[in-house]
């Protein structure tokens, strides 16, 4: 009789015995993980992200699948980096060649310097990620993030039609930006 109570124990958890050894401890990411279709889609739906299409578009290149987790952080940051430096320069053109309004010359040399800073604060992310400090990524992302939001906001409330390209511009690598974000979180929880 004892034999049997110890053998119905030893067979009810063996089955979640099997499970334990199967499964990983973690279902965290981490930074050497491969990247795959499957992962980038549930990367790109990850709150805050509000345009897993965008996101997808965004990340979905051939060389994607052959990078690690903390390359594609990088790929991404730099990838954001790079248009931010693009609408950079656009609005440091749009501020030199604005003379008539000066709210409106105003406005764009805020939001150059808020370029200024937000790249800065991508480059940075950058450089920890490189150097494998992946706990400080997501906090200079989100810090590019935070500054340029503030240029979004200043654009929208000029309300002028021949701002509404700029404005785009600026939507896009907000949302690069965030991604940035978003990836570079999942590498520290």
């Amino acid at each position: 009789m004892a034999f049997s109570c110890v053998t119905r124990y030893v067979f009810s958890i063996l089955p979640l015995l099997v499970i334990l050894t199967i499964t990983p401890l973690s279902s965290s990411l981490s930074p050497g993980d491969k990247v795959t279709t499957e992962l980038l889609n549930q990367l790109c739906a990850k709150p805050p992200i509000d345009n897993i299409t965008f996101c997808v578009w965004q990340t979905s290149y051939a060389i994607t699948v052959s990078l690690d987790l903390g390359g594609l952080v990088d790929m991404v940051l730099e990838k954001t980096r790079v248009f931010g430096n693009m609408n950079l320069s656009a609005m440091k053109e749009l501020a030199a060649a604005t003379t008539t309004n000066p709210y409106l010359k105003d406005t764009y040399e805020i939001c150059v310097i808020d370029y200024e800073l937000a790249v800065t604060a991508i480059e940075g992310a950058q450089e920890f990620a490189r150097s494998k400090s992946y706990e400080l990524v997501p906090q200079a992302a989100s810090k590019a993030l935070d500054i340029i939001s503030s240029c979004e906001a200043d654009l929208k409330d000029l309300k002028l039609k021949n701002v509404g390209a700029y404005s785009i511009r600026n939507s896009v690598f907000e949302k690069m930006c965030n991604i940035g974000s978003v990836f570079s979180n999942v590498l520290t929880s």
